[in-house]
């Protein structure tokens, strides 16, 4: 079956750079089509899917719109809401298997923000010329898979250069494309996908649960706790439902958010299991710290124990009104959840630069957060202390202890509520 790649231009101003980049994808044996984010000048090619088809989907008014035609930022967000649901209903009927944009700033942004409609495995790529922007990328991707090749050059018609630049990302999409049938992602009851949260400072812990839980039939898909790896695992388990269960060891962007530091992980994190219901670990390696930002470092925090961990980033730890107030958000987050909870705290340190070896350690500011946490905490949530450093195998082998007898528990339930239902 030949397969389809849908090509995302501004068909006024990048339609000769479209049409190549079309052909290209074609004589390598696929399909495309032409979406056309273009919203002023005349198209100079057809677009398979043009400008008032993505009007009518965003459900705007066309004369509306061209009354705001010179308004960039709300005729962007029109082109990019239309465009997102047509993606969607393609991508539904089966009618396309990857996506390529191509463009400057703003095609780049309407393109990504499009693309990122698409659930996560889809191939998507965007050929941009300021790729490489300092703090573009971050907006570009978000949490999306989004592959970006930056072109060097402009898009300002075809020369040798430029072809070759296109030519190579044809060869990619098309790469990306017949790859992902060779491993479609799909909710598996043979092998269940566990969603886990990990970073270095528990890399340790992190690798011997996975290692002992993928020797007993599961997929373990780890995410770096860097403040956008766990907002994308919130977002694939809100999104696609792709996993059955999560192991939350590095839940700290909770806080980071709440204290405005450089790993804050949105709004809603730790949200998304509760949401749908499925069984979660949660244990607490980096909650009692944070990373400031160097803009924002206030002279207080020199009088906090400090960890210079690496040349980016020094950590520091949090004051008992932080733990208060980090406790507390995360009790009510977790008192929120519609599936079983278990929080499982270590009575060492929480992460391998604070073991009850190191200075960092801070035992009676942990107890400070943990006694706030039980306290606001619904009975339903049980908190289990285990007499362990975080970052160990010992606590690793408790984790997957927990998470079987979690995991058994919830299923013997799911049976009874169905067979209750049935009744």
């Amino acid at each position: 079956m030949i397969k389809t790649v849908l090509i995302l231009a501004a068909l006024d101003t990048k339609w000769q750079e479209a049409d190549f980049l079309s052909k290209q994808i074609q004589h390598r044996g696929y399909r495309t089509l032409l979406l056309d984010i273009g919203m002023k000048g005349e198209p100079g090619l057809y677009a398979d899917i043009g400008r008032e088809e993505i009007l009518l989907a965003s459900g705007e008014d066309p004369q509306g719109v061209a009354a705001i035609v010179d308004d960039r930022e709300r005729v962007m967000s029109v082109v990019v809401r239309g465009a997102a649901r047509i993606l969607e209903e393609l991508y539904g009927q089966a009618r396309i298997d990857g996506a390529v944009c191509l463009g400057g700033i703003t095609g780049t942004r309407i393109g990504t923000s499009i693309m990122k409609s698409l659930p996560f495995g889809v191939p998507k790529l965007a050929i941009s010329s300021t790729a490489s922007l300092g703090g573009f990328a971050s907006r570009y991707i978000g949490m999306s898979d989004i592959t970006l090749s930056h072109s060097v050059v402009e898009f300002s018609g075809l020369n040798d250069v430029l072809r070759n630049i296109l030519a190579q990302a044809a060869g990619a999409i098309c790469g990306m494309v017949d790859g992902a049938g060779e491993a479609p992602i799909a909710v598996q009851q043979e092998r269940p996908f566990v969603g886990m949260t990990q970073w270095g400072p528990c890399e340790v812990c992190a690798t011997a649960v996975r290692h002992q839980l993928e020797s007993k039939g599961y997929q373990v898909v780890g995410f770096p706790a860097n403040g956008i790896g766990d907002r994308a695992m919130e977002e694939m388990i809100e999104r696609q439902g792709l996993f059955q269960a999560v192991i939350d060891l590095a839940p700290g962007g909770v806080g980071e958010e709440l204290l405005g530091f450089s790993r804050a992980a949105g709004s809603s994190r730790l949200e998304a299991a509760g949401k749908r219901g499925i069984p979660q670990i949660v244990a607490p390696s980096g909650v009692n710290f944070g990373t400031p930002l160097k803009a924002k470092y206030k002279p207080k925090y020199e009088l906090r124990k400090k960890y210079d961990y690496d040349g980016l980033r020094t950590f520091i730890r949090l004051s008992n009104d932080e733990l208060v107030m980090v406790a507390t958000v995360m009790a009510r987050k977790l008192n929120r959840a519609r599936g079983p909870v278990k929080v499982v705290i270590p009575l060492g340190g929480w992460s391998s630069v604070e073991s009850r070896q190191t200075g960092f350690y801070d035992g009676e500011a942990d107890r400070v957060f943990v006694d706030q946490l039980k306290r606001r905490l619904s009975p339903n949530v049980e908190v289990m202390e285990i007499d362990s450093d975080l970052d160990t195998t010992d606590f690793a082998q408790a984790i997957v202890d927990i998470f079987e007898r979690l995991c058994i528990s919830s299923a013997v339930a799911a049976v009874e509520s169905s067979t209750s239902v049935r009744s």
